[in-house]
């Protein structure tokens, strides 16, 4: 493996760790699974060799972060029963839809129908 490559999947490895810790910040349970988890599937593909497989991981691993930041959200149990979400930039995102989604036909109108008095 070239050191570039190396440099981009230590880069990955740590950018998972860094949301890890933003993302579930004082939750010490998820803190250490997630870790772990990590920690884990490093571990289960540090003997892959071939540099198209590496960086196909590596794409998924920049994947999985992406998706973990923008799509899990924290709720802390402020008291019992109520629960206070952590809400970040990154979920605020616009509902556009995919490019050539076909948007729907508009409702027709009532004007054509007459009501008796």
């Amino acid at each position: 493996m070239s050191n570039e490559l190396r440099r981009e999947v230590l880069k990955t490895f740590k950018k998972l760790h860094r949301t890890r810790l933003n993302i579930f910040k004082g939750d010490l349970y998820a803190l250490s699974f997630t870790r772990n988890k990590i920690n884990d599937e490093y571990k289960k593909y540090k003997n892959v060799a071939d540099e198209n497989a590496i960086n196909e991981l590596n794409k998924f691993a920049n994947e999985v972060e992406h998706e973990v930041r923008t799509t899990i959200i924290q709720a802390v149990e402020t008291k019992p029963g109520t629960f206070e979400l952590n809400v970040r930039k990154e979920h605020l995102i616009d509902n556009v839809p995919a490019p050539g989604t076909p948007l729907p036909k508009p409702e027709r109108r009532c004007r054509d129908i007459k009501f008796k008095k």
